[in-house]
């Protein structure tokens, strides 16, 4: 597919090199994951990409304990990774009807702006879709934390969908 590359707003041409060839896609099974997934399957057939999907979960709650048992934080844990794999399941019987190329990985992390931002190094992503929850801190009130971070962090381009 055809691109049009502008390295300024004086310098725009066409390109036949594919500019996006794998999608890195957080998943956390929010009711924004509908919203995400329509703008990276539809990128995705557009370009001939895949998509990597990434699910973060953190590390430090699967070790709490309370009083020597485990915590209610653990448990929940645990069952939010049993449904973020039904989730995922889905989204791979959407990826097949599509001929979208999809994997995935669940991470266990207290990052997950930094983890996000490794697996962009390591899996070689050329571009970032993700949603935002919106929810945080003053400086992030438009976009949400982790989406703020790695829009102004990552190595490529990122599309954040709200």
């Amino acid at each position: 597919m055809t691109s049009i590359i502008c390295k300024d707003l004086d310098n725009c041409n066409i390109s036949d090199s594919q500019s996006v060839k794998r999608i890195l896609v957080p998943f956390n099974d929010t009711k924004h994951a509908p919203k995400v997934f329509g703008k990276a399957f539809t990128i995705a057939k557009l370009y001939d990409a895949s998509i990597c999907v990434v699910s973060i979960v953190n590390k430090d709650l699967a070790k709490s304990w309370v009083n020597g048992t485990p915590s209610r934080e653990s448990s929940m844990s645990i069952s939010s990774v049993d449904i973020l794999k039904k989730g995922i399941t889905k989204l791979e019987i959407q990826a097949k009807k599509f001929k979208i190329p999809l994997d995935y990985t669940i991470i266990p992390s207290k990052n997950v702006s930094e983890s996000i931002l490794s697996l962009i190094d390591s899996q070689k992503i050329d571009l970032v879709v993700m949603g935002t929850k919106g929810n945080a801190m003053w400086k992030e009130m438009l976009m949400g934390r982790v989406s703020s971070t790695v829009g102004i962090n990552a190595k490529c381009p990122v599309l954040i969908v709200k």
